[in-house]
C-alpha cells in the first residue's frame, strides 16, 4: 500500500512540475496582428502588438500581406496611442510591388532627451491602415514576417529584429492574424 500511495504522489508530482516547466516555456516575446473581416471597397486598420518579456530598446519588424488572390493595398502606418508613440524615433516603408510593409523603432536616439524603453508588458504597437480595392476577388490572406523585407542591401538590413537597451539582440516569435475579404 505505501509503495502504492509513493508511486500516485511521485506521479502527481512529476506532472506538476511538466506543467510548471510547459508553462515557462511558452512565454516569450511575441509579435502579433489581429484578424480581421472587411468588405471590399473598404478602409480599414490592422493592429500590430509585441507582448514583451525583455525590455526592448528598438525593433524592426516587416510584414508581408502577399496573396495571388487578395491584393490589399497598404496606405500608412499610424504610431498614435500605441506603446512606441513617445520613441525617439519611428519610421516605416511600403514597398506595393512586393507587398510589404515595414517598421522600426528606435527608443532613443538623443541622449539628452528622456525616454523610456519599452518595458515587459502587452500593448499596441503599430496600426496598419489597408485599402480593399471594390474590384478585387474576396478570400482570406495571411500576413507573415520573415529575414528581409526588400531586396537585399549591403548596408541596410530591413529583417525582423527586436533588441535590449544594452544592444543585445532578443528573440521574437511572430504570429500573423489574416484579412478576410467578403
Amino acid at each position: 500500500m505505501r509503495k502504492l500511495l509513493f508511486f500516485v504522489l511521485a506521479l502527481g508530482t512529476w506532472g506538476i512540475i511538466a506543467a510548471e516547466e510547459k508553462e515557462v516555456a511558452k512565454k516569450a516575446n511575441t509579435c502579433y496582428t489581429e484578424s480581421v473581416e472587411i468588405a471590399k471597397g473598404s478602409s480599414f486598420p490592422v493592429k500590430v502588438f509585441v507582448d514583451n518579456i525583455d525590455t526592448l530598446a528598438g525593433m524592426q519588424v516587416p510584414i508581408y500581406y502577399r496573396s495571388e488572390d487578395v491584393k490589399v493595398v497598404c496606405d500608412s502606418v499610424t504610431f498614435q496611442g500605441s506603446r512606441c508613440a513617445h520613441f525617439g524615433l519611428s519610421d516605416y516603408k511600403i514597398e506595393p510591388v512586393g507587398r510589404t510593409v515595414y517598421f522600426a523603432f528606435i527608443y532613443m536616439v538623443d541622449p539628452n532627451q528622456e525616454v523610456a524603453p519599452l518595458l515587459p508588458g502587452d500593448g499596441l504597437v503599430a496600426t496598419l491602415w489597408f485599402t480593399a480595392p471594390a474590384d478585387m476577388k474576396a478570400g482570406t490572406l495571411t500576413l507573415e514576417s520573415g529575414p528581409n523585407a526588400f531586396l537585399p542591401n549591403p548596408r541596410i538590413d530591413y529583417g525582423y529584429h527586436f533588441w535590449t537597451p544594452s544592444a543585445l539582440e532578443v528573440d521574437c516569435l511572430f504570429k500573423g492574424g489574416t484579412i478576410k475579404v467578403k
